[in-house]
């Protein structure tokens, strides 16, 4: 392995002009790493995106920045587009409204990647530009079910709906010991996350039957941790993710739109009910009561439950724990109940820390 192998960020561009200056402005403050390429690859924008990268590749300010075009199927895609044109031994898939706020980011990445060969998914500290915690790394495997550390779900466990649907989301700084701390976790999320590129490609990439949207990137994950690999979450390095500023504004009249009404009054009537009631409603019709998502966003989830439950053999949700452990358990996938593999993803973190305490200088950038 070389000292410096090369990093490809895969990052899907689909209508970001609103941010794209933004992102590209903060990944030219912190890339510091010299064998770095970024494959910004649009997927049909109108809006000027494709103006914006082609002028940050003729600046030169970003090195390595190159501009790939899609075939406007979606991000899921335009993230396989640029999984296979990536020449980088390591990849970070990056959102196009997340900015990086670390320093020298993709070394503390590369740092803990190659302490052991097990270590296959390294995921940052991602935060909303709320100024709440997103992810610090996902948890799917438990009776909770799927959610984003440190959060947790509000629905009742068991009864599940929604995935998206956590208690109020913790403030950046208060979220103790699990977003402070170098952890093993399930998952990573797609707005930042370092892999292998081998190991992506023997997973299978991301899959297509999840387009347009969502589960792609744990699917990922849990295939790699197929494989036998490791993730883990380091909150040595942030990044933003843009999400409730995302979209431009949308004009003056927009609160008059028949949509944003029909929203409004939903959200003072039956968008009052208690937690319990909304999920019987919710788990018999395609709808949304917390208003996230739109009914053929709804359609769309059921389909990827479903689609989830078939290729994993539990849902996502509420899962058959007995039916992960006849499935699973001695794979890295259930890594939790088993005490060796507990133990061992332990003693990365441990070696990780203890490295962390030495000067800079003095630490190797290549693994043990």
């Amino acid at each position: 392995m070389s000292d410096t192998p090369g990093v490809s960020l895969l990052m899907p561009v689909y209508n970001r002009a609103h941010l794209l200056e933004e992102v590209f402005e903060s990944l030219a403050a912190t890339t510091t790493y010299p064998e770095v390429e970024v494959l910004a690859v649009d997927d049909g924008s109108t809006d000027g995106s494709i103006e914006i990268v082609q002028r940050w590749v003729a600046s030169g300010r970003l090195p390595g920045l190159r501009h790939l075009e899609n075939s406007g199927k979606g991000a899921i895609d335009a993230l396989n587009t640029a999984l296979h044109a990536a020449s980088g031994e390591y990849c970070v898939q990056i959102d196009s409204d997340v900015t990086v706020e670390t320093p020298h980011w993709i070394e503390h990445m590369l740092e803990l990647m190659q302490i052991d060969d097990s270590v296959g998914i390294v995921t940052p500290k991602v935060v909303f530009d709320s100024g709440r915690l997103h992810t610090c790394g996902v948890n799917v495997i438990g009776p909770a079910g799927w959610h984003e550390r440190p959060s947790h779900p509000a629905e009742q466990l068991g009864r599940r709906v929604w995935l998206n649907r956590h208690g109020e989301r913790i403030p950046e700084g208060e979220g103790g010991e699990g977003e402070r701390r170098v952890a093993e976790v399930d998952s990573g999320m797609g707005a930042c996350m370092m892999y292998r590129r081998d190991d992506a490609i023997a997973a299978g990439g991301y899959d297509t039957a999840y387009s347009p949207v969502w589960f792609d990137d744990v699917d990922l994950c849990i295939g790699i941790r197929r494989l036998g690999r490791k993730a883990f979450y380091l909150p040595d390095v942030r990044v933003i993710h843009h999400f409730f500023g995302r979209k431009p504004p949308e004009g003056r009249f927009a609160r008059w739109h028949p949509r944003r009404l029909a929203q409004a009054v939903l959200r003072r009537t039956v968008g009052r009910l208690p937690l319990r009631a909304k999920g019987a409603v919710e788990r018999r019709f395609p709808i949304d009561l917390e208003m996230n998502f739109t009914p053929a966003q709804c359609r769309l989830l059921r389909h990827h439950h479903a689609y989830w439950r078939e290729k994993w053999g539990w849902d996502a949700r509420n899962p058959d724990m007995s039916e992960i452990e006849r499935r699973w358990g001695d794979t890295e996938i259930w890594w939790s109940r088993d005490p060796e593999r507990r133990a061992a993803g332990e003693e990365i973190v441990r070696r990780y820390e203890a490295r962390r305490e030495q000067p800079r200088r003095e630490q190797p950038l290549v693994r043990d």
